[in-house]
């Protein structure tokens, strides 16, 4: 793949921040406010600039960040400690995930651990310092891409993220984009290592092959150590039906509150029933949208309050999907509403979240 012109590269740059910044406009934001967290601090420089992007790309950055927190972060923190109630320390466990640590980590912001899991291999972190100035220009041109897409949609498409896997000109890779979440929440990146499965432990340990298809975070938000573990793992029943060591590490991690996002109706396949039965046999609590299990395998975990409106999927999927789903919907007599975007649908009588909490 070759690079950029200078031209070319500053004209998409310069197209995607015009669209934000109109955006910003019409909901009154005209700076970043977050603080930042530092990347890998050492002795002889504890507060490191931030490593992927640089100038005025970085401030573009800012405002795009600060469109997707007044339209969809702050709104969800608010819906999250009013109705997700999320106990601070432990554990949550995030399937089909993407490199979405901003959604885990805004919906449960105390968490002690996240742990996320994702066909993609996490990659090793991108270092701007190493790259040649015509791979630093396409990198930081494809990096604000993406950035800025995120920034309205608040996912990623599946697409964007095995072409990425394929770039070998300049990807951006998840664990960069891990890593460039984090420091927007505020989270410190002390460390970033390899991990790999080890039979012994029956969990994840420090890689030394060095090898980065999964990658632990080592992160520190006001004083307090925080754990980030992004697995990649083929989720499907192909996969999982002779992995037996993976079905009993993904078992234990479904007994903690589970959150299901923008994951392509993917546990409502039939190859898929290996991690539903999994999520169904263990999870205390679930946090989805209509995207997640299919509403009659929800219910078996407990009561569903249902939040927003649901009437078909979003038009990339057969329509019939979640058809339980929907006869809740227009069933229900206390529906609560759902004041931000979540998933793909972004219509109000579209756009839905459902959480169970198991019944001891």
């Amino acid at each position: 793949m070759k690079s950029w012109p200078v031209s070319v590269t500053k004209k998409l740059v310069t197209v995607a921040a015009l669209t934000v910044f109109s955006m910003l406009a019409s909901v009154g934001v005209v700076s970043a406010t977050q603080t930042m967290g530092v990347y890998l601090p050492t002795v002889q420089q504890p507060a490191p600039a931030f490593p992927f992007l640089q100038g005025a790309l970085k401030t573009q950055a800012d405002g795009a960040w600060d469109f997707y927190q007044k339209t969809i972060g702050q709104p969800l923190t608010n819906f999250a400690a009013a109705q997700i109630a999320p106990k601070v320390g432990g554990t949550v466990f995030y399937p089909f995930s993407g490199p979405d640590f901003v959604t885990v980590a805004h919906a449960f912001p105390n968490a002690d651990r996240y742990v996320m899991v994702a066909i993609q291999a996490a990659g090793a972190p991108v270092s701007l310092a190493t790259m040649s100035a015509p791979r630093s220009q396409g990198f930081q041109a494809k990096f604000m891409r993406e950035w800025m897409k995120f920034s309205r949609l608040a996912f990623f498409r599946t697409d964007d993220l095995n072409e990425d896997q394929r770039d070998q000109f300049a990807p951006i890779g998840v664990t960069t984009i891990l890593s460039t979440f984090a420091l927007y929440m505020g989270f410190d990146v002390m460390d970033i290592y390899p991990i790999v499965y080890d039979d012994k432990t029956g969990d994840f340990i420090k890689s030394t092959t060095g090898q980065w298809r999964s990658v632990r975070l080592v992160l520190s938000k006001a004083g307090k150590p925080v754990t980030l573990d992004y697995v990649s793992l083929d989720l499907s029943d192909s996969s999982l039906s002779k992995n037996e060591p993976m079905r009993t590490w993904l078992a234990r991690e479904a007994k903690n509150p589970v959150l299901i996002k923008a994951a392509s109706h993917l546990l409502q396949e039939s190859y898929f029933s290996v991690m539903r039965d999994i999520l169904v046999a263990n999870a205390t609590m679930v946090v989805q949208d209509e995207t997640g299990l299919n509403y009659t395998y929800l219910a078996q975990i407990g009561p569903v309050d249902l939040y927003g409106g649901f009437l078909y999927p979003h038009e990339l999927f057969n329509r019939k999907k979640q058809e339980s789903l929907g006869k809740a919907y227009r069933e229900s007599t206390n529906t609560k509403p759902l004041p931000f975007a979540f998933s793909y649908n972004k219509t109000n009588e579209r756009n839905n979240v459902q959480i169970v909490r198991r019944q001891n």
